[in-house]
């Protein structure tokens, strides 16, 4: 009886296993296919420091459906072009198979308080978008201090900027990146945005990240003025970075670009087209 009773709880154990395996299925929901879009994302920069590095590179690229298994799908069949609207100087930017959809040009003059256009054509469509080469702020220093555990923020080595940012212009903005051992940091918290609207002239210290580093590290840091309009861009999409889909959140869209579609007018692309004065510096962290 006990080695009936064993075999009757086995192999209802086991039923019940294949009943729980036949009733698993692998759902593939059967998403909308809707028209890839226009992704365009560019960069003219001109370096103060080393005028040389100045250079323009324009990544344009299509959406993808959600199911699809490449990431990047470079559109290699745009003609891309930035122009001085100073002297209405066109500059093509070219791409080539080792890097497609990658437009580039490093042979730019670009000038400090010049304005550019750029201009991309794929498929009967114009996009255009316009910048202007602000000055950045001057750079006295860029520091560390190590600050113990204090709320929410860790014990270790913060970073500071000191320099003076030029207010006569009005309000000015910025992006810092950061970069350590030439491993870009890159993740939400990373995209560090400041305007200068609460701040003095003469900054001292604006710490750059709530995030500590540890001694050893050396890290550079990059600065770059921002044009109003993508100051703007960066702060919706770090709105959508940090939604969290609550109940309070509101709904997540695109961040709204700054480049315009002058052949469809409703149908902008994704991206955006961002003129910078830059300038770096490195950090290496002692212990203290």
């Amino acid at each position: 009886m006990k080695s009936c009773a064993r075999l009757i709880k086995t192999y209802g154990w086991l039923a019940a296993l294949f009943l729980i395996s036949a009733c698993r299925e692998v759902i593939e929901v059967d998403l909308p296919n809707e028209e890839p879009q226009v992704v365009i994302e560019g960069f003219l920069t001109y370096w103060e420091q080393n005028p040389a590095r100045s250079n323009a590179t324009v990544t344009v690229s299509t959406t993808g459906n959600y199911y699809d298994e490449n990431d990047f799908n470079p559109a290699t069949d745009a003609s891309v072009a930035i122009t001085d609207l100073t002297d209405n100087t066109v500059y093509p930017l070219t791409t080539d198979e080792n890097m497609p959809g990658v437009y580039t040009n490093e042979e730019i003059p670009v000038s400090p308080g010049h304005s550019y256009r750029l201009q991309v054509n794929r498929q009967e469509q114009t996009y255009e978008a316009t910048g202007t080469v602000l000055p950045v702020a001057r750079v006295d220093s860029f520091t560390y201090r190590y600050q113990p555990k204090r709320g929410f923020l860790d014990e270790g080595y913060y970073l500071y900027f000191s320099g003076r940012t030029p207010k006569e212009r009005g309000i000015n903005y910025y992006r810092f990146i950061l970069y350590e051992d030439d491993s870009i940091y890159n993740e939400p918290e990373d995209y560090l945005i400041q305007d200068d609207e609460v701040l003095k002239a003469q900054i001292d210290t604006l710490q750059l990240a709530n995030y500590a580093f540890e001694a050893g590290d050396t890290v550079r840091i990059e600065m770059y003025s921002l044009n109003k309009g993508i100051y703007e861009y960066y702060n919706e999409l770090l709105e959508l970075l940090f939604n969290d889909g609550g109940l309070f959140s509101s709904p997540p869209r695109n961040p709204t670009t700054n480049i315009e579609n002058m052949t469809d007018p409703g149908n902008p692309p994704l991206g955006f087209f961002q003129v910078s004065t830059a300038v770096d510096g490195e950090v290496v962290i002692e212990d203290q």
